[in-house]
């Protein structure tokens, strides 16, 4: 009985305008995503050759300073740190344009001379320390949007509702719900058979839409396809099937819940634009003011007036007066080297200090801004979609992560390094204090952004946790509603 009601409830679909326009609808905008990510100017092609141009111009520079000396690699350091193009962005955007995807290793230098005990010039380089760039990309009002799978799945989310809101209502306006009813068959096997109606229904064309993206894609030679790819991107058909789900469950419920079936469209349709767009917007505002982050201008005056500091008190290389750097770091001035490496030891940690601390602050209220929002089933499904596809915040959060591990195994790499040269004076961070002598290039750690996917777990833990509350939901509501 309940394959009975299920194949009617399909072929009933299928007949509908709405279903038709789905139809069209659906596999329309899954061919233009492939056309704008697999043959566009700005694709994973170009985006892959600027990464592997910037890579090997990077490992250039490494390998020259390598070469001359341990020192001159140590002061200058691994240089910019990019962040790889995923394969998978025209799954979900995550407005990747919007964030960073550079971290920079950088150097300053300066020279002065000395007073006291040294008349010479002293051209010095202060070790190097990591940089938060921003977005090299501007936004504007035509990159806001973007189709690609995310938006699909709003899309049909709201065609969820047009095909449920009248899935219970309907029928019993109709006279036809009591009648189905007196055949032996439960209430709860009913709502089955309409849910795994819908569920069939709206999959068809969901199915139809991405083999035919695919293979758009695919024949475009653009974007190159891997394993663990297509494991990925089932894994994303998993999730439109979970988020399609919840919105049939809230459309059973609604349905069964009112009398009439315009008035179980509207409270439909207020509840989807609240979950797509007034709740995800007022958490995000309400987070943002509850905490707001410094300005990039009190950051930048907060570091400078803390360095100054440090060179008030150091001096480095004052002419009137004999100061504790008076004196040029030299292999034959062990004393003096060791100041120099207080001096920029202080004031790299400065440094390094405010800018982890402004950024953490930062990626902490995006945090809490997500959690926030996530009773949203929507952006469940779009932080979900962005974890598999390797796009969005929290790629850019995992990166910040893997950067700061890699700086300081390049820094214990270069003290390791040092070590074994027996005429270095092992003092870091100053280049006479370090290794004169050149070294392999081969032997420096490389950097290797690994994937992570810990970011999953609890969207689509969401997910299913509001497919059962809304099926609880829907059963309890039919149980208790009028057939007549």
């Amino acid at each position: 009985m309940i394959w009975y009601i299920t194949k009617k409830e399909i072929h009933h679909n299928l007949m509908t305008l709405r279903f038709v326009l789905m139809i069209i609808l659906l596999p329309t905008l899954m061919v233009a995503n492939a056309l704008i990510y697999g043959f566009g100017d700005g694709g994973y092609s170009a985006e892959v050759d600027t990464y592997h141009q910037a890579i090997e111009r990077r490992l250039s520079r490494v390998k020259s300073d390598a070469e001359e000396s341990l020192g001159r690699l140590a002061m200058r350091g691994p240089g910019e740190i990019y962040k790889r193009p995923s394969r998978l962005k025209f799954c979900a955007d995550g407005a990747d344009e919007l964030i960073p995807n550079t971290l920079r290793m950088s150097e300053r230098s300066g020279a002065g001379r000395g007073g006291g005990i040294v008349a010479e010039r002293y051209n010095w380089r202060e070790v190097w320390t990591l940089e938060y760039l921003p977005s090299n990309h501007g936004a504007d009002a035509t990159t806001l949007i973007k189709i690609d799978w995310v938006f699909i799945g709003i899309f049909m989310s709201f065609f969820v509702i047009l095909f449920t809101f009248d899935a219970i209502a309907g029928e019993r306006a109709n006279g036809t719900l009591s009648l189905m009813m007196s055949n032996q068959i439960s209430r709860g096997q009913m709502l089955l058979a309409k849910y795994l109606g819908a569920f069939f229904t709206l999959m068809i064309p969901l199915i139809i839409g991405i083999l035919m993206n695919l293979l758009v894609i695919y024949l475009s030679g653009n974007i190159p396809f891997y394993f663990t790819d297509w494991l990925r991107i089932l894994g994303m058909v998993g999730l439109f099937a979970l988020h399609i789900s919840i919105f049939i469950f809230l459309g059973l419920f609604f349905s069964s819940r009112v009398s009439n079936a315009i008035t179980s469209l509207v409270w439909l349709l207020l509840t989807w634009v609240c979950l797509a767009f007034i709740f995800p917007s007022l958490i995000g505002l309400f987070v943002g003011t509850l905490d707001p982050i410094p300005s990039i201008e009190v950051i930048s005056a907060r570091k400078r007036t803390q360095l100054a500091s440090i060179d008030a008190e150091f001096r480095p290389l004052e002419m009137s007066e004999v100061t504790k750097l008076s004196e040029a770091p030299s292999v034959n001035n062990p004393s003096a080297t060791r100041r120099w490496a207080t001096y920029f030891t202080r004031r790299s940690e400065i440094k390094t200090r405010i800018a982890d601390e402004h950024v953490d602050q930062q990626l902490r209220q995006v945090q809490l801004a997500r959690e926030l929002t996530q009773i949203s089933p929507i952006v469940c499904f779009q932080y979900a979609m962005e974890g598999l596809a390797g796009t969005g915040i929290t790629r850019y959060m995992d990166f910040v992560k893997q950067v700061r591990r890699y700086r300081q195994t390049f820094i214990d790499f270069i003290k390791t390094e040092d070590r074994s040269d027996p005429e270095s004076l092992h003092i870091y961070p100053v280049r006479e204090g370090l290794s004169q002598k050149p070294m392999d290039p081969n032997a420096i750690p490389r950097f290797e952004e690994r994937p992570s996917y810990q970011s999953v777990i609890f969207p689509v833990g969401l997910l299913i946790l509001f497919n059962l509350l809304f099926l609880t939901a829907a059963q309890l509501s039919f149980l208790r509603c009028d057939l007549k």
